[in-house]
């Protein structure tokens, strides 16, 4: 998705995280009913950053990025927002973000009512699990996702859909680029306010460009 944009400098600029720094950077959010299902303090004591919801108790923060992995379960976390439940938020979110990193996370079988979910996460748990298993996921996931690229696919695709410019999003893409190689932090808040009118996309905008920032070494 708008590789061409990636070419340079952005995709140059990374510096090498190890797994560890990867984990400790990356905030991963589980949402599932069951407060057990899913071992959390385990990871916490490996150094992962991970929050647990028994629910969706925001949508605005699921839709606005604060997270960069969301293990997700099926069933009973978010019939309050829609009746199909987990994959009605996943469907969401890939909508409003398709590169918001979602691992589906169910106890239900991989029936065929159930192939939309698992086919539209980046990869998926299936309960019981251990946390050996969890490790492996979404090690493979930081390693792979949480990166440079991807974040700024993420800036792109917003931009694309509120109808940027490419110049424009070139210009944005070159003062971040140039900001990292000096070791500035420029007012990029306010040229995104400039781009895009809505200021919930200008508070996700500058959001992901800080991360990418922080995986920059900014």
């Amino acid at each position: 998705m708008w590789s061409w944009f990636r070419s340079k400098p952005l995709a140059t600029l990374a510096k090498p995280l190890d797994i560890a720094q990867l984990r400790k950077r990356a905030k991963i959010l589980v949402i599932d009913d069951d407060p057990n299902a899913f071992p959390v303090q385990v990871l916490k004591d490996e150094g992962y950053t991970i929050d647990h919801w028994t629910e969706v108790t925001s949508l605005e923060r699921l839709e606005r990025g604060d997270f960069d992995v969301i293990v997700l379960d099926i069933a009973g976390v978010a019939t309050k927002f829609t009746k199909m439940d987990g994959l009605g938020i996943l469907e969401h979110l890939k909508q409003a973000n398709p590169t918001q990193i979602v691992v589906a996370f169910s106890g239900q079988s991989f029936d065929l009512g159930k192939n939309k979910f698992f086919r539209l996460a980046d990869d998926a748990l299936a309960k019981p699990v251990d946390a050996l298993k969890c490790k492996q996921v979404l090690d493979h996931l930081l390693e792979t996702k949480f990166t440079v690229a991807h974040l700024w696919d993420s800036v792109v695709h917003v931009l694309k859909r509120e109808n940027v410019a490419d110049t424009t999003i070139r210009t944005l893409e070159t003062k971040l680029a140039t900001a990292i190689t000096k070791g500035t932090k420029p007012d990029l808040e306010a040229f995104v306010g400039r781009i895009v009118k809505k200021a919930e996309l200008v508070t996700r905008i500058t959001g992901l460009l800080s991360k990418i920032g922080a995986l920059a070494g900014l």
